[in-house]
C-alpha cells in the first residue's frame, strides 16, 4: 500500500508538474504567436515601402531619361543652329565688308558736300548729323566683322574650363 500511495503522489505530482508546465508554456506561446503576428506585419510594411520606394525610383529614373532626352535634343538644335550660323559665316563678313565700304563712300561724299561754301547751316547740320549717324553704323559693322573673325580663332580650354563647369 506504500508504494501505492507513492505511486498515486508521483502521478499527481506529475500531473501538477505537467499542468503548471503547460500554463508557463502558453504564455510562451502565446508571445511567440504575437512576435509571429508583429513580424509579419513588419514584413507587409517593408513589402509595402519597398513597392512605394521602387515606384518613386521608377518615376524619378524616367524623369531623369526625359530631362536628358529633353538636353540632349536642345543641344543637338543649339548646335546645328551654331553650325548653320559659322557656315554662313564668311559670306556675313564679306556682306558686310561691302556694306561697310559703301557706307564709307557715302559718308565721303556727304563730308564733301559738308566742306562746300554755299551750304546754309541747316544743311550742314542735316548732313553732318546724317554722317555721325552712318560712323556710328561703320563702326557697327567693324566690331560685328571683327567678331566674326574672331569665331574663327579656336578658345583655349582654359577659358572654357569655367563654361564647362570644370571638365574636359
Amino acid at each position: 500500500m506504500h508504494k501505492l500511495l507513492l505511486l498515486i503522489v508521483a502521478a499527481l505530482a506529475g500531473a501538477g508538474g505537467w499542468y503548471v508546465g503547460s500554463w508557463s508554456g502558453r504564455d510562451a506561446l502565446q508571445a511567440l504567436s504575437l512576435a509571429k503576428a508583429a513580424g509579419q506585419e513588419a514584413d507587409a510594411a517593408h513589402d509595402k515601402a519597398q513597392k512605394a520606394l521602387n515606384q518613386q525610383l521608377a518615376e524619378l529614373s524616367t524623369q531623369y531619361q526625359t530631362g536628358q532626352k529633353k538636353l540632349e535634343d536642345e543641344h543637338g538644335r543649339a548646335k546645328a543652329e551654331f553650325a548653320s550660323v559659322l557656315a554662313g559665316r564668311d559670306q556675313r563678313i564679306t556682306d558686310l565688308g561691302k556694306a561697310r565700304t559703301g557706307t564709307q563712300t557715302r559718308i565721303v561724299k556727304l563730308q564733301q558736300a559738308v566742306a562746300q561754301p554755299g551750304i546754309s547751316t541747316e544743311e550742314r547740320n542735316k548732313l553732318q548729323a546724317e554722317v555721325d549717324r552712318l560712323q556710328k553704323e561703320v563702326d557697327g559693322q567693324k566690331l560685328l566683322i571683327a567678331g566674326l573673325e574672331c569665331s574663327k580663332v579656336a578658345v583655349p580650354a582654359e577659358l572654357l574650363a569655367p563654361l564647362r563647369g570644370l571638365q574636359p
